[in-house]
């Protein structure tokens, strides 16, 4: 139920009270007493509304609405930042943790205006020492009118070539994890599924199961989210490509 309606439902109790007395008052105009009323109720109500109209958009103008996406042309990482809000917004740092944990800050000054997009230059070094491939999780730090906050982690997926240059740059993960048995440290040739993971903290959260799972049946190092040695080569081979 609306504002209006409560109080439309407020006023009809007093306009019969004003039906009642007017039985033993006849001098009271009820008539022209009620007209004047609703005539003041519907002015009030008219203006709630446009007041709550107007905060409405004034609201929703310093919320801060954004969309990116990584690119990769030939060597050079891009983030493509677009403003789909009504008011700019300026960037002021980017956080990239790798699929080993290992973490990358940088500091940027760019506004981004109301509906155009900005290319801004994403530094090499977070791939480095990565052969084949690697997972980003990405998130930005935004300043708006009247609102700071941060976006969203966002997974890529980094191709690297055989001189370790990137070469392409797709959407979710797409990496080889490798994990190691607690017990005997025997490592090097396993790798975790990665079916149906879309976040970092999705994938952690399994690779904290698989690494314990693998200490339970420690030698056989059995697991549901162990990926099968076929399904690594393969991959491995899409990604030489």
């Amino acid at each position: 139920m609306s504002r209006r309606q409560k109080i439309r439902f407020a006023v009809i109790p007093v306009a019969v009270a004003f039906c009642v007395f007017s039985f033993w008052w006849p001098q009271v105009n009820v008539i022209a007493t009620l007209l004047l009323l609703y005539i003041t109720l519907e002015y009030v109500l008219a203006n709630q509304e446009n007041l709550d109209l107007f905060r409405h958009q004034l609201e929703r103008q310093e919320k801060v609405f954004l969309h990116y996406d990584l690119i990769c042309r030939n060597g050079p990482l891009y983030l493509q930042v677009a403003n789909l809000g009504i008011s700019n917004f300026l960037l002021t740092a980017i956080h990239v943790r790798t699929q080993d944990l290992a973490k990358f800050n940088y500091s940027i000054h760019q506004v981004v205006q109301s509906g155009k997009s900005q290319e801004i230059s994403l530094p090499r070094d977070a791939c480095a020492n990565h052969p084949l491939s690697v997972d980003l999780e990405i998130v930005l730090d935004f300043v708006g009118l009247d609102a700071r906050g941060e976006t969203d982690p966002r997974c890529f997926n980094i191709g690297m070539g055989l001189d370790n240059i990137p070469y392409k740059a797709t959407e979710g993960l797409n990496g080889l994890w490798a994990v190691s048995c607690p017990r005997c440290n025997f490592g090097g040739m396993l790798f975790m599924s990665l079916t149906n993971l879309t976040t970092f903290a999705e994938a952690e959260a399994r690779k904290r199961q698989l690494v314990a799972e693998l200490g339970n049946s420690c030698p056989n190092h059995q697991s549901e989210w162990l990926m099968g040695m076929a399904d690594v080569d393969a991959r491995q081979e899409r990604q030489a490509r």
